[in-house]
């Protein structure tokens, strides 16, 4: 069991998603940026903890998922292990049965530890992939009834 002085924060941020990012036009497998990011200001080790809220809706013969991951823009590359899969909807329907529709909220969470050597622009960025019909809806959202955000604290 660790102690108050196990880990010692030396600095931490948070950020709230500015806007829904529709995915609805975007093509399938196509990763997009949102306006959550947050800026690490110095070399160190970091905490990133994200949690994201995604919204699909889809009908009879959809399979349609929202992943998201962490982007390090400084470096141009992907925060390692930082891919999530926040939600997946598949609407497998007998010919026999009516056409439905159906929608789903759900959350994530993104949880690494991060080290950089300087300053880093760390973004959210949100994929849409389906096959069969594409969704009516597919998103990353906040508001009320769920934030989509981005922290972090400096812990070396």
């Amino acid at each position: 069991m660790g102690t108050s002085s196990s880990i010692r924060i030396s600095g931490h941020g948070y950020a709230e998603l500015p806007a829904p990012v529709d995915l609805a036009a975007t093509a399938s497998g196509a990763w997009v940026n949102t306006g959550l990011q947050v800026t690490l200001p110095a070399a160190g080790t970091y905490h990133l903890d994200a949690n994201v809220r995604a919204v699909l809706t889809a009908a009879d013969g959809t399979n349609a998922w929202i992943g998201v991951r962490l982007f390090d823009v400084t470096a141009g590359a992907v925060v390692a292990d930082s891919e999530l899969l926040v939600q997946q909807l598949d609407m497998t329907v007998s010919t026999a049965t009516p056409v439905i529709t159906q929608g789903v909220n759900q959350h994530g969470p993104i949880l690494v530890p991060y080290t950089v050597p300087g300053t880093r622009l760390v973004r959210l960025q949100a994929v849409k992939n389906y096959s069969g019909p594409a969704p009516s809806v597919a998103r990353v959202q906040s508001d009320g009834n769920g934030r989509t955000t981005l922290r972090w604290e400096r812990v070396a």
